[in-house]
């Protein structure tokens, strides 16, 4: 199959490598907007603008679906997409939600950006009893960037001290971002269990295997990008679009 994945930079990578482990046999069309990066501030008439020219980039690149690798897109507009367009359009938050709900966890925290805290969907959609919800602003900015240790760790700390030596020790990463800063996430709340939505996605969609390629697409690109990408990927790079 010809498969599209889009997020607002690198962290739909997390999610294309979670897919390329699972379901290797195929082609991958990735398409990374660090032009509009961040997409946790936006309104969601700029993100359905945004979504819209993305999804109209992959359509004309004949996909057979769509993977919407960002967890604001899929908690404020997935359904408003859905209405829109023909095409198979699958969002990221679902199958960890399915997954939670249906193995009884509870105790619960949610990390993702200010539109996907603001719209609740986890909450609204889980069935545990104790759910806390922290808008992680600061995070993507950060990753996106040069990664810097003490805007990062002060970051840590301002959001996470709250449930830090607490009993709230299920860690939703709700953006795809945030998988690639987990182990400074577990080194600060110690002994908890991170759920990377990337995993459940890829181990519950159906596709049929066809051949393997993948060709990548950024909106802007910085001098740093290819390194973290074949970082994230484990891949040697040899297209000349990054």
């Amino acid at each position: 199959m010809r498969i599209g994945v889009f997020d607002s930079g690198i962290g739909g990578l997390t999610v294309l490598k979670e897919l390329i482990k699972y379901h290797k046999d195929n082609e991958y069309i990735y398409y990374g907007d660090t032009i509009n990066v961040p997409y946790g501030n936006k309104s969601k008439e700029e993100l359905m603008g945004i979504a819209s020219n993305i999804i109209d980039f992959f359509i004309s690149e004949r996909v057979d679906l769509i993977i919407i690798a960002c967890g604001t897109i899929s908690s404020t507009i997935f359904n408003d997409l859905k209405s829109k367009y023909k095409i198979p359009l699958y969002n990221v938050i679902d199958s960890t939600i399915n997954y939670i709900n249906s193995n009884n966890i509870d105790n619960i925290c949610i990390l993702a950006t200010e539109k996907t805290i603001a719209s609740h969907t986890f909450k609204n959609k889980l069935h545990a009893s104790n759910i806390y919800e922290i808008a992680c602003p600061n995070f993507v900015p950060i990753i996106e960037d040069r990664m810097d240790k003490k805007e990062l760790d002060n970051s840590l700390e301002e959001y996470l001290h709250k449930i830090k030596n607490t009993n709230i020790n299920n860690i939703v990463l709700g953006c795809t971002h945030y998988p690639l800063i987990s182990n400074e996430i577990k080194k600060y709340l110690g002994n908890v269990n991170l759920y990377n939505m990337g995993e459940y996605l890829s181990k519950n969609i159906n596709i049929v295997d066809s051949r393997p390629k993948l060709t990548i697409y950024f909106s802007y690109i910085y001098p740093e990008l290819k390194e973290k990408i074949e970082k994230i990927l484990n891949v040697n790079l040899v297209s000349k679009k990054i």
